[in-house]
């Protein structure tokens, strides 16, 4: 899971960052929080004090990640 959001999303959104527009950046970045969260959602169980710790500064998210609800 990591490797494809780090490896390989994340660096395609580099160039959407650097040579997109306005409209391209923030739909990417909305697909990418929801990347993030979704993936600690899935990893919570396992690793739950490195992804809480992580969780309190995605943007948006008030609530302890515990709480959250699970990804549909």
């Amino acid at each position: 899971m990591w490797d494809r959001l780090a490896a390989e999303i994340l660096e395609e959104s580099k160039v959407i960052f650097a040579t997109g527009s306005e409209e391209a950046k923030a739909m990417r970045k909305v697909v990418l929080i929801s990347l993030l969260s979704t993936s600690l959602k899935l990893l919570h169980p396992f690793m739950p004090f490195v992804t809480e710790e992580i969780w309190q500064h995605v943007p948006g998210e008030k609530d302890l990640l515990m709480v959250a609800s699970w990804p549909s």
